[in-house]
């Protein structure tokens, strides 16, 4: 989501030892098995072809071969994987191309991205896709030869499946974190109970706020596709006035299509929801979101600071799971933020990581010199705990208002 991920020098995902929350009973750590150990000969570098193409030049036979490769796993059927982001993107950035990798005639794997600086590849969308990495059969290959071919020093990415093999070689340490997901496969009820939400202090507390704002303002009441486009500009504007970084995002021309386009498309790998909570008349928290065949999911939040004493934003994910789980959509995916009210939330998760695929060793063994001399020295995270203790120490000098106790 905008204003989370950076790519800035080679700082790709989170900072090693930073923003990771352990849910227990949630979370799975793993060092990765034998098999996911690539074995680059698996396909031969001499018989790899890679053809780089704009998105749109990429017709219904590629896009059936597309399809297929997304229904190998279901993290893959994110929308953010699908052809019809991809495309979307394709028509708003001129940057935007899609590698397409074959083997002896047949087509392996797609990577989509966008071309910066000196011929880098970063993920398609970039910032605002959720996952990146290739589309592609279970078939192994060496991800370094098709950043080559395709004419590339390399391929940033921050947020990848885990689970992708040909890209295992390549995470930087420490990125790994893990997607929150509510499941509602078994209905709404069913997903109360599993995720400990039908009784205790924070559920009271959440029942109570809702009775208040109806109270106050007028009873609750959610559209779960609103076609306004008052909606999408309060969206806009509310994120805005909360996030600098989403002020700037905002004022990117490429970003606002892109995001109107798939307000309006309805395809079945990818589908623009915009949700609207409203109290009485009045809306008081907004979410536009991307839906794919196994849910939807989570990506532009946002609410009325006026109406913040009642949390209408978790309000807001409570409505939409129960309207989603009534629509038979099975899960809510809420991305990969480490916010904790995510994991409160959630009944499952997933992981990606962070890294880069560079075309050559010596490329790969300078961005990783970097990245240690820059985001992994012992100086940086002395530096960090001594921040982290000035700010504890500041908000115990001073009160939610600024003034000293």
């Amino acid at each position: 989501m905008p204003g989370e991920p950076e790519i800035d020098g080679e700082l790709v995902g989170p900072r090693p030892g930073e923003g990771l929350i352990v849910a227990p009973g949630l979370m799975e750590w793993r060092a990765y098995p034998p098999e996911y150990v690539l074995d680059d000969s698996t396909i031969s570098t001499l018989t790899l072809r890679v053809t780089v193409v704009e998105p749109s030049e990429l017709g219904a036979p590629e896009a059936a071969v597309w399809a297929g490769f997304q229904r190998t796993s279901p993290v893959m059927l994110s929308p953010f994987l699908s052809l019809t982001f991809t495309q979307v993107v394709g028509r708003a950035r001129a940057t935007a191309r899609v590698a397409v990798v074959e083997d002896s005639g047949s087509i392996v794997a797609f990577l989509p991205f966008e071309l910066s600086a000196n011929r880098t590849g970063i993920p398609i969308g970039w910032p605002m896709n959720d996952l990146q990495g290739f589309i592609g059969s279970d078939i192994r290959f060496d991800a370094r030869s098709v950043a080559r071919k395709a004419g590339l020093r390399g391929w940033r990415f921050d947020h990848a499946p885990a689970e992708q093999a040909v890209l295992a070689p390549h995470h930087y340490r420490g990125t790994e974190v893990h997607c929150p997901v509510i499941g509602l496969s078994q209905g709404y009820d069913a997903y109360l109970e599993a995720a400990g939400l039908v009784t205790g202090r924070a559920v009271r507390k959440r029942r109570a706020q809702r009775r208040a704002v109806e109270r106050e303002i007028g009873g609750l009441s959610l559209d779960w596709s609103s076609s306004d486009p008052a909606h999408m500009r309060l969206m806009m504007d509310w994120k805005s006035g909360k996030y600098q970084a989403s002020r700037e995002f905002f004022s990117d021309r490429s970003a606002v299509q892109i995001m109107e386009e798939l307000a309006a498309t309805h395809n079945a790998d990818c589908t623009g929801v915009l949700n609207v909570l409203s109290a009485g008349d009045r809306p008081v928290a907004v979410h536009f979101g991307i839906m794919g065949t196994q849910g939807l999911c989570w990506w532009f939040p946002t609410y009325d600071r006026e109406m913040g004493r009642f949390s209408p934003g978790i309000i807001l994910v409570m409505a939409v799971a129960e309207e989603a789980a009534a629509r038979d959509i099975p899960s809510i995916d809420l991305g990969y933020g480490q916010d904790s009210w995510k994991f409160s939330l959630a009944t499952r998760s997933y992981a990606v990581a962070g890294g880069g695929v560079w075309a050559t060793p010596f490329e790969a063994a300078a961005r990783s010199l970097y990245r240690r001399l820059v985001y992994e020295s012992p100086l940086r995270e002395w530096a960090g705990r001594l921040r982290v203790k000035r700010q504890a120490r500041a908000a115990r000098v001073l009160d939610p208002t600024g003034r000293e106790n």
